[in-house]
């Protein structure tokens, strides 16, 4: 099965993300988090990993080459199964369950307090 891998979002701005360098060729086998090619965003040169394991099939940016976030980068071939999916997808956790609610029980209140018209309201004396 081939799948799509897109450029991911990297940029802090919509800016492009320029491809500097290829580190896996077409036809070479990729695993799941294996560094794919070198970009350089407007801030820093980054990484960008495989999104699943199999084989480069074909690279579609060439060094050089200004891409927005979202263009289709390179077709990878993986073994049948799920379609991997994308890193900036959020990943569906599990509900934490209830915790049970405990009785606060309030803690007991000072006659008069540390201000002079409240310990004159309790009848307190004065130090």
């Amino acid at each position: 099965m081939e799948i799509e891998f897109k450029m991911p979002d990297l940029a802090t701005t919509d800016s492009t993300i320029k491809v500097i360098r290829w580190l896996v060729e077409p036809g070479q086998p990729v695993t799941r988090g294996q560094s794919l090619l070198e970009v350089e965003t407007d801030k820093a040169t980054l990484e960008v990993e495989s999104i699943a394991t199999g084989r480069l099939v074909v690279a579609h940016a060439r060094p050089g080459d200004a891409l927005l976030a979202g263009q289709l980068l390179a077709v990878l071939e993986v073994e049948g199964g799920p379609a991997p999916v994308a890193p900036s997808a959020p990943v569906a956790q599990p509900a934490p369950a209830p915790v049970p609610a405990v009785a606060a029980t309030p803690a007991p209140k000072a006659a008069g307090g540390m201000f002079a018209k409240n310990r004159a309201a309790s009848g307190r004396p004065s130090p």
